[in-house]
C-alpha cells in the first residue's frame, strides 16, 4: 500500500461508536523475535487504541538498519535515525527508500533512537557506549553536531520530547527508557545541562522480563506511549520470547497499561515509535469530520466509559473527572 503523510492521517479510519483514533508509525529492526514475512527497515502504520494490526506503508532500505525515527514538528517528513551509517534521512512514504540529510559522526553502531524538539529545530540521538549513554544534539536540517553528552546510566534507547501543554510535565524536557541490567525498566528524565539523570521511576506492570525498551512517544494529548520487548519464563529454564508491546506509562507513578501485542500474527521486532500528530490535530474532534458539534461529545463520553486511551485527556493513565475537564477546554477552545 503506497499513500501520502495526509491520507495516512485517516488510515485508521473511525473506530466503532464514532471515536476518533490516532495513529503510530514502527520501523522493523532485525526480525530478532523472529517476525515471519518482515523485513528489514519495513515501515508500518498502526492504531493506538488497537496494534493487533500492522500495515506495511513503504520500506525505507532492507540493507540499513534504523534506530529510531520521528517526524520533524513543522514539516510531514518522518525522518529516521540510521545507526551503521550514524545518518539522519527522510523517509520516503510514498515510493520507498529515504532520502540523506547526513552522517552525524561520534557515534558507536548499535541500539540507539532519537527525537525532536518541539520546534523542530533539534534532534536528540542516543546510543549506549560502554557504560555510559551518549547523546547527541544535532542540527535537524543538516545534520551539523551542536553538543555532545556522555552520561553515566543504564542503556537508553528510546527517546521522548514533552509536547507543548502537558498537564504535568516540563514542556520540552527529554526523557527516555533506561534498561537495567536486573532486567527492569525506568523511566528517566535527562538534564543536558548537568548531563545527569534529573529524576528516575521504575516502570512496573509489564507482565515479563523486558529485554528491549524500543520505543517511546508522547500524544498530543500527553499520553506517553511505550514499546517493550522481552522474555518470560514458561517453567524452570524453558524461556519464550515476548514480541513487541505497546503500552501506555504513567510518568508520575511508573504504571504501565499493556494495550496489546503489536501485529498479533506478524511479531513485528519494532525499533522504534513514532505518533503522527497530525492525526490529533483537533484532539476534541472525536469524530474526525473536522467540525466540533454534540457527536464529539457523544464519541467522546463512549471513548471514557470504554478505557479508550484517545479519552485520557491529562496522560496520567487514568480516567477520571479531569479528563472530561480537560476535553471541555479543548472543546471550547475549538479547532485551530
Amino acid at each position: 500500500m503506497k499513500t501520502t503523510l495526509a491520507t495516512l492521517a485517516i488510515i485508521a479510519g473511525t473506530a466503532a461508536g464514532g471515536t476518533s483514533t490516532q495513529q503510530a508509525y514502527i520501523i522493523e529492526g532485525s526480525a530478532f523475535f523472529g517476525a515471519p514475512g518482515i523485513e528489514l527497515a519495513s515501515i508500518g502504520v498502526f492504531d493506538l487504541a488497537d496494534p493487533s494490526t500492522v500495515t506495511v506503508v513503504s520500506q525505507a532500505a532492507p540493507d540499513l538498519r534504523f534506530g529510531g525515527a520521528d517526524i520533524r514538528p513543522g514539516t510531514a517528513d518522518l525522518v529516521g535515525f540510521e545507526n551503521t551509517t550514524n545518518s539522519l534521512r527522510v523517509l520516503d512514504l510514498i515510493n520507498d527508500g529515504n532520502t540523506l540529510i547526513d552522517s552525524i559522526g561520534f557515534m558507536d553502531s548499535g541500539v540507539a533512537g532519537m527525537a525532536y524538539s518541539n520546534d523542530g529545530s533539534v534532534a536528540y540521538v542516543t546510543t549506549t557506549v560502554g557504560a555510559f549513554v551518549r547523546i547527541m544534539e544535532v542540527d535537524a536540517a543538516t545534520g551539523a553536531p551542536i553538543s555532545i553528552h556522555n552520561i553515566i546510566t543504564d542503556a537508553i534507547s528510546s527517546l521522548a520530547v514533552v509536547p507543548p501543554g502537558h498537564p504535568t510535565l516540563t514542556e520540552g524536557s527529554l526523557y527516555g527508557l533506561a534498561l537495567t541490567g536486573l532486567g527492569s525498566l525506568r523511566l528517566v528524565n535527562i538534564d543536558l545541562e548537568s548531563n545527569t539523570i534529573a529524576s528516575s521511576t521504575p516502570v512496573f506492570g509489564i507482565g515479563f522480563n523486558p529485554q528491549f525498551e524500543t520505543g517511546l512517544d508522547f500524544a498530543p494529548n500527553g499520553t506517553l506511549y511505550g514499546i517493550i520487548q522481552g522474555f518470560d519464563e514458561i517453567a524452570p529454564d524453558v524461556f519464550v520470547e515476548i514480541s513487541s508491546h505497546l503500552y501506555t506509562i504513567d510518568p508520575a507513578s511508573g504504571s504501565a497499561t499493556d494495550i496489546g501485542v503489536i501485529e498479533g500474527d506478524g511479531t513485528w521486532d519494532g525499533v522504534t515509535l513514532v505518533i503522527d500528530t497530525a492525526a490529533a490535530s483537533c484532539p476534541a474532534d472525536f469524530t474526525g469530520d473536522g467540525e466540533l458539534d454534540i457527536f464529539d461529545v457523544f464519541a467522546f463520553l463512549d471513548a471514557f466509559n470504554a478505557m479508550d486511551p484517545a479519552a485520557d485527556f491529562t496522560g496520567d493513565g487514568s480516567f477520571d473527572i479531569f479528563d472530561v475537564f480537560a476535553f471541555l477546554d479543548a472543546f471550547n477552545a475549538g479547532c485551530p
